[in-house]
């Protein structure tokens, strides 16, 4: 197995250790945090080190490969890029759980995380660094947007889009056929029954827009 690295020690790391050990490709060697004591220990696994010391650290652990292992939308874009930056042939491994079925001629970019019970129907394309939580649901010829986020319990009807750093919160239903907008938020529990457009946070049955949404805002209350 090859040796990984996970970016990012919160919550999101603890499941994503999860499927990586059930899945048993890889290697995890450690966690890269930010703020976690250097020498500590996180879910079973060390803290070795910083990100601005991925270079070292990679000769050091013999490391091929790591997992952006962070919720937040943004916090994600920006590690991958910090990461890039100093080494940008870095191969960013995807974590999908052995219970998720994926249908035919699907599309997976890389980065990405999908929960134990997610659901990838026929046809459909997630791009870059996108998280699919537990028991999520994606239908037949679905687009999510890099740096999107399918939360847990979440169902789309068929052919909906979801734009880049989009976040559909927990137990919404979108109606198939749908455009959820860029940057956009969808609070829980909501029923999508039209298209939502860039840049807003919109929840309800039916669902409706609150207000506008800054590009970079965070939805989550930690990383």
């Amino acid at each position: 197995m090859e040796n990984i690295v996970l970016f990012g020690g919160g919550f999101q790391a603890n499941s994503c250790i999860d499927i990586i050990e059930k899945e048993g490709k890889y290697k995890v060697v450690g966690i890269i945090d930010s703020g976690a004591e250097i020498g500590s220990d996180l879910y079973g696994y060390p803290v070795i080190g910083r990100q601005e010391d991925i270079v070292a650290l990679m000769e050091t652990y013999d490391i091929k490969g790591g997992l952006v292992s962070i919720g937040d939308n943004y916090a994600r874009k920006f590690v991958r890029d910090f990461i890039i930056s100093k080494v940008p042939d870095f191969n960013f491994v995807n974590a999908i759980h052995p219970s998720v079925p994926i249908g035919r001629n699907t599309k997976i970019g890389k980065g990405v995380v999908a929960m134990a019970g997610v659901i990838i129907n026929a046809e459909t394309e997630i791009e870059d660094f996108c998280i699919l939580s537990t028991g999520a649901q994606l239908e037949h010829n679905c687009y999510m947007g890099e740096f999107s986020h399918l939360s847990a319990g979440s169902v789309t009807g068929g052919k909906v889009r979801i734009g880049r750093f989009a976040t559909i919160t927990l137990n919404v239903t979108i109606i198939d056929r749908l455009s959820i907008g860029e940057n956009t938020v969808v609070g829980s529990g909501a029923v999508v029954l039209k298209d939502l457009p860039d840049n807003v946070l919109a929840y309800g049955n039916p669902a409706r827009v609150i207000r506008s949404r800054e590009p970079g805002e965070k939805f989550l209350k930690s990383l």
